[in-house]
């Protein structure tokens, strides 16, 4: 069973991976990105679930490759969350056809993991880019083959810091609806011209209406469902029947023959993944992700500078033990845009504020990024910074680095809890 859902899973990442042949990816040098993976790791005895956010910046691009630095990143499996440790290296591959990302993350155990992940383009929307990962994940108890769907989008950080007296209203932002199209291309009725949608996988928001349009010379019908079986043969063979999957219907799309020239929509009324096909044609299928963008009203977070933070609890060595923070309560905050964090000083001495990336060095843990910059918050006072955007961002004090804690805003439909505590100096 577990052996037939893996192969399942695989065989749907590279039927979507093939489908949009001659995309190229919205991913541009010079930009910041926020890489929001879902899926799962599979060993041999079990399959878990797991998510991975990144956000990184983009190089200049030379011949087609562009490198890519990681600023920040979680990996959550079953729970068990990792923040980005050690060295990581990514590039992006053929103007953006391929992702290639490598790194070690770690727990608040101390426990290191080591990623090593392949990434294809399988298509754009007005939202972002879409790929398809494999992979393994090594350093747990058994080597994990990695299987992830992702979404990358451009992100950007509020650099407006409200006044510590004011409170800025939340309020929640209307939801988007909108229209997607997706052409039925001439020729798709014939496996070997190898074009068939356009684009096959398509992101909405609950409330949004799709829309197929017919510019193939035979009529065509869409259905909704899910694949069951995948037929033997050579890739590239001339035969359809050697390389097209099996589907069955789900009975919530169907679309009856849709003629030449003409369109069906359907309007998407809930989140969630909708795969769909042609029954007659079944290489034509493709993917619908409806992902809801309501985020509730939120309160402001407090984090409690704690006392006595200025004192470093104990070397590395003791640290590696358990490193959970003595600094900040919390230290690690998961939250959606638009909330506020107010930090107080309940320490004896003024500290501060600032967001950063790690620089992996033991005398100079952080580099400032210029996103948060508190100033002095002297003993009693309060600071607070409103996140209006998705990413992640680590934030420290620059006089006493040992106090770090993260922050990784995420909307609300694909938010989850985080628990592992900031790292420490030693770790990085």
């Amino acid at each position: 069973m577990k052996l037939g859902l893996i192969l399942l899973i695989s065989i749907t990442g590279i039927l979507l991976s093939i489908s949009l042949p001659h995309a190229y990816s919205e991913l541009v040098s010079g930009n910041k990105y926020l890489l929001q993976a879902t899926g799962f790791v599979a060993g041999t005895q079990t399959i878990q679930n797991s998510e991975i956010d990144l956000q990184f910046s983009t190089g200049s691009s030379n011949n087609g490759n562009t490198p890519v630095t990681l600023e920040n990143g979680l990996v959550s499996i079953s729970g068990n969350n990792y923040l980005n440790s050690g060295i990581w290296t990514s590039t992006i591959l053929r103007d953006g056809m391929f992702l290639v990302v490598t790194g070690d993350a770690q727990n608040s155990i101390g426990d290191t993991i080591q990623l090593n992940l392949f990434g294809r383009l399988v298509g754009n929307s007005e939202d972002g880019s879409v790929y398809y990962f494999t992979g393994k994940i090594t350093g747990t108890t058994e080597s994990l083959k990695v299987i992830y769907s992702a979404k990358i989008a451009s992100t950007t950080v509020s650099n407006i810091t409200p006044p510590p007296t004011q409170t800025p209203p939340t309020q929640t932002p209307p939801i988007q609806v909108k229209t997607a199209q997706i052409s039925i291309l001439q020729g798709a009725s014939d496996f070997k011209t190898g074009q068939f949608l356009s684009p096959s996988s398509v992101q909405v928001n609950p409330g949004s209406t799709v829309v197929w349009t017919n510019n193939d010379s035979v009529p065509h019908r869409i259905l909704s469902g899910y694949l069951s079986t995948t037929t033997q043969g050579q890739k590239g063979s001339a035969t359809p029947q050697s390389n097209t999957p099996s589907f069955q219907p789900d009975g919530k799309i169907d679309s009856g023959a849709i003629v030449p020239g003409q369109t069906f929509q359907f309007t998407i009324s809930g989140t969630g993944t909708t795969s769909f096909y042609d029954p007659s044609y079944t290489w034509i299928n493709g993917v619908i992700s409806s992902i809801s963008q309501t985020s509730a009203q939120t309160k402001p977070i407090q984090v409690t500078i704690l006392p006595g933070a200025s004192q470093s609890q104990g070397g590395a060595s003791q640290q590696n033990q358990n490193y959970y923070n003595h600094y900040y309560l919390p230290a690690d905050l998961q939250i959606v845009p638009g909330t506020t964090i107010v930090w107080t000083n309940n320490d004896s001495v003024p500290h501060r504020i600032l967001s950063g990336i790690s620089t992996q060095k033991p005398q100079n843990p952080f580099m400032p990024d210029g996103k948060i910059d508190s100033g002095a918050i002297v003993p009693g006072q309060t600071f607070q910074f409103t996140i209006n955007d998705v990413g992640i961002i680590r934030y420290y004090d620059p006089t006493y680095t040992w106090m770090n804690g993260v922050i990784v805003s995420i909307p609300l439909s694909s938010s989850h809890i985080i628990g592992a505590p900031s790292h420490n100096t030693g770790l990085h």
